[in-house]
């Protein structure tokens, strides 16, 4: 395989162990924010939402990197031979270069497969706030004509109340 061949598999491989890195940090994230959300912390919640929509941005920039560096490798395999696919191309590889983008290839569908799991289990956790928060607010709403409104601070101030 040429030289400009590998190159475009080495930066293929380096794009897609940067997205790699991405989609961990992201799982991590979506683990670890569990904790404000079943605290009702909703000032941490809003710190992890802004952490996650960070790291989905960097991801997104991840991906169009990622495509710009296949679209190299499949110019660079045009070139050499029109009948070639990915694996028979890999195949071609050096050994360890081949072995290790396999890896990444490999680890990166286990890590997506992770973040679609860790989706599902932060939308459940979702939706039981949500259902939370509105019986909560029925609760007010069901007893708010047998307790008064409390008194504001000017009206106890000036002696309105014992």
């Amino acid at each position: 395989m040429t030289t400009q061949t590998e190159l475009a598999f080495g930066r293929l491989t380096d794009m897609l162990e940067s997205r790699l890195s991405l989609l961990r940090e992201l799982a991590r994230e979506l683990v670890v924010c569990r904790r404000a959300y079943v605290a009702m912390d909703l000032e941490a919640i809003y710190g992890h939402i802004e952490r996650q929509s960070a790291a989905c941005r960097d991801l997104r920039e991840a991906e169009e990197s990622r495509s710009r560096a296949w679209q190299a490798v499949s110019a660079t395999l045009e070139e050499s031979s029109t009948d070639r696919d990915l694996e028979t191309s890999i195949e071609t590889l050096r050994p360890d270069m081949a072995a290790h983008l396999r890896r990444v290839l490999s680890e990166s569908a286990v890590a997506e497969g992770e973040i679609r799991h860790l989706n599902q289990a932060h939308t459940v956790l979702i939706d039981g706030s949500r259902r939370t928060l509105h019986v909560l607010a029925n609760v007010l709403v069901a007893f708010s004509p047998t307790y008064a409104r409390p008194a504001d601070a000017t009206q106890l101030a000036g002696g309105a109340l014992p």
